[in-house]
């Protein structure tokens, strides 16, 4: 049987636990994207390598939630957790001690099948609560996915100064052995009983073999769409596998019952927000450090700081949020939601206008914009997807949110690299042109260079120059990005203003 209701005097203790559950995939994932770089230079990846690990470890975390109701059924909710505590921490050693991408990438694949447990393990646990308790629940589940993501960028600017990226990966364990710890706290049996189906390892195979080649394909699009005519193929192939297993589960009673019941214009469009959200949030994650460290020359613990920054006002803007929502100060969610569109669009428009010289509480202002973006728009998004879920169908609401989730992050990481890449490409040839033997530009540069650095012969001002091209090149891909998201964030705002599903 589950695990009974908590009295009130053990809720705190209970909250925290699965705050411990819910925190560590963000706890890991901010320490990887905020020095994704370092990591790429440590195993000899470059970044479509690197996309890669995002893509195992996204096709892993998708399959296994996929039968993730299944296995709670089978396992219960606690036994499924801790196992899945055991494969992630499995993966934090094989990525801390790879020697090379293909050692990454089977390292993510197997922390990806760990921490699908955890996100929708704990929502759920939350779930499982008298009533009455879920509101603090919920507060406490919101902390831990945005405490969580400020932990990441902290701890792996300290990993980078106090030792090496391997740190990131394996600095990660005494979080995975407090989080298996407090499952202890979790039900031990599952409590809502519904015809669960079955999924034969055929269906099972056929599925995953989907999620494969249509990850593949979110990750090979951007690089070389054009040159690749066999990717429609790959679309269909994808496809018409991902229709086959769906065929095979939608049946008229148990679970597929249950997944038709979701197929509604409110649940589906949430989703679609659901992924805008997540897609800008891990954009932002993996670009803001580039222009930081990389563009405007900060060091690595004052670009750790500032990501932070972001997460830590997305926790007070959350707050806020809250104590309107309990007083019933909040009516509807369209104007929330535009707010936090107008908020976006803000935070793009302001980074899109950072210099070399611009102080660093210039930046964590603006990173407060960020913040409330994502703690204001995402409340808003799961206050609307949800409210007309039914209590049996909820898990698989959940889980299907997250294999959205997933989606989003991995094609996040891949479209980010590839805009940051070709933009980059553009900008250094551009700027390189000025720089062509006999240009004054070029005699000029030199000359300076010989003033303020006088030891300094041409090959070495030459290199100097060159670092300089490299880091103005970026900076202006950086810049741009967030011109692009300043017109995405009034765009949507447009369009939220005018829906009439979330009101």
């Amino acid at each position: 049987m589950s695990s009974s209701p908590s009295p009130d005097r053990s809720l705190p203790l209970h909250i925290l636990c699965i705050m411990a559950v819910a925190a560590i995939e963000f706890i890991q994932n901010g320490m990887l994207n905020f020095a994704a770089s370092d990591v790429m230079g440590g195993i000899g990846a470059g970044p479509e390598e690197f996309s890669y690990a995002a893509m195992a470890y996204a096709s892993a975390a998708i399959v296994a939630l996929s039968q993730q109701r299944r296995l709670s059924l089978a396992f219960g909710p606690r036994r499924l957790l801790r196992f899945s505590m055991l494969c992630f921490a499995a993966g934090a050693v094989v990525c801390g001690t790879a020697h090379g991408p293909a050692d990454f990438i089977v390292g993510r694949a197997l922390q990806g099948l760990g921490a699908a447990a955890f996100f929708t393990g704990a929502r759920v646990e939350v779930n499982r609560l008298p009533e009455r308790q879920r509101t603090a629940a919920l507060l406490g589940f919101g902390y831990a996915l945005l405490g969580g993501s400020a932990l990441g960028p902290l701890l792996g600017s300290l990993a980078l100064t106090l030792a090496n990226w391997r740190w990131l990966c394996l600095g990660i364990l005494p979080w995975t052995a407090l989080g298996a710890l407090a499952s202890g706290r979790f039900a031990l049996r599952d409590d809502i009983a519904y015809q669960a189906g079955h999924a034969t390892p055929r269906a099972l195979w056929w599925f995953a073999a989907s999620v494969l080649l249509l990850q593949y394909l979110i990750q090979q699009t951007p690089y070389d769409f054009f040159g690749r005519p066999d990717i429609l193929l790959v679309v269909l192939s994808g496809l018409l596998l991902a229709a086959v297993f769906w065929l095979r589960r939608a049946r008229p009673s148990g679970v597929g019952a249950l997944w038709r019941q979701l197929a509604r214009r409110r649940y589906l469009i949430g989703l679609l927000y659901y992924f805008l959200c997540y897609t800008m949030v891990a954009a932002n994650s993996y670009i803001m450090p580039l222009l930081v460290q990389q563009g405007l020359g900060f060091n690595v613990p004052t670009t750790g700081i500032l990501l932070s920054t972001s997460f830590l006002a997305g926790i007070v803007c959350a707050s806020v949020y809250a104590v309107l929502l309990a007083r019933g100060r909040v009516a509807t969610l369209k104007p929330v939601m535009v707010l936090g569109m107008l908020l976006l669009a803000g935070y793009g428009l302001l980074m899109s206008g950072l210099n070399p010289d611009a102080p660093v509480w210039r930046i964590a202002v603006i990173l407060f914009l960020n913040g409330g973006f994502m703690s204001v728009f995402i409340i808003a998004v799961a206050q609307g997807t949800f409210s007309a879920v039914d209590p049996a169908a909820f898990s698989h609401a959940y889980q299907s949110k997250n294999i959205i989730r997933q989606v989003a992050l991995s094609s996040a990481v891949s479209l980010s690299t590839v805009f940051i890449q070709g933009r980059n490409a553009l900008h250094y040839n551009r700027l390189s042109e000025r720089f062509d033997a006999g240009s004054p530009w070029l005699a000029d540069a030199l000359a300076q260079i010989r003033i303020a650095l006088p030891s300094f012969d041409t090959p070495h001002a030459m290199g100097l120059l060159s670092g300089e091209l490299t880091r103005q090149s970026l900076m202006l891909s950086c810049l741009e990005f967030y011109r692009l998201e300043m017109w995405l964030g009034l765009g949507m705002a447009l369009l939220l203003s005018l829906q009439r599903t979330f009101r």
